[in-house]
């Protein structure tokens, strides 16, 4: 069966959008010619990922002071995140490193002013963790703590850190105080199962419960 021909209007419309079509075409193409050779593609090929940076070691002891000036201040913050981003931390540095990547330290402190600060923090703490507790009441205290106590039992227990018995069990106790004290300062957030997992390698690295739950907050 033949093909029925397209109607006289159909045609004058269809007549009448060529040249339109065909100079969009040609402007898509030049366009595109001049994006080649600004970008310097191979016609036809697509961009070429980046470059990968160069391998980079994870940061050391002697890394680390070379991004430290006069008095132990931290210069270049940008290019310390840099290298551990790329290279990671030797474990025995964690510590150290940690504290300036999660901004535990206001910028510009010397080595004796962050130590200061560091004291000065683990009392207001202290205080904080006192308060909280002390101005919950005793259902909200009681369904935080229990909320908190079922992750912490479970997190991490075949670390060395967390290993033993429940019972009396320091590094344990301290998970579940952080914990508790964050979601009673946050009552609209609270706690979210799963927060542990973020706090307890906080608390295993720094080895202290104030440092932990200034890196976690």
């Amino acid at each position: 069966v033949a093909a029925a021909e397209p109607l006289p209007e159909r045609r004058s419309l269809l007549a009448a959008a060529l040249p339109f079509t065909q100079a969009l075409l040609a402007q898509v193409g030049r366009t595109l010619a001049r994006a080649q050779a600004a970008l310097a593609w191979p016609e036809g090929s697509p961009p070429s990922p980046p470059p990968p940076p160069p391998p980079c070691a994870p940061l050391s002891d002697a890394d680390l002071r070379t991004y430290l000036g006069p008095g132990g201040r931290l210069l270049r913050p940008h290019d310390l995140r840099l290298h551990v981003y790329h290279g990671g931390v030797e474990p025995g540095l964690r510590k150290v490193v940690w504290r300036y990547l999660l901004n535990v330290f206001p910028a510009g402190l010397s080595g004796q002013e962050r130590l200061a600060h560091l004291r000065r923090k683990a009392g207001e703490y202290a205080a904080l963790k006192s308060l909280l507790a002390a101005r919950a009441a005793p259902a909200e205290l009681a369904l935080v703590g229990a909320a908190v106590r079922k992750d912490v039992v479970r997190t991490d227990r075949g670390h060395p850190y967390f290993g033993g018995p429940e019972e009396g069990h320091p590094h344990l106790a301290a998970l579940q105080a952080l914990l508790t004290t964050f979601a009673l300062g946050h009552p609209r957030l609270s706690y979210c199962q799963g927060m542990s997992d973020v706090a307890a390698p906080l608390l295993a690295v720094l080895d202290d419960e104030a440092q932990a739950f200034l890196c976690f907050c």
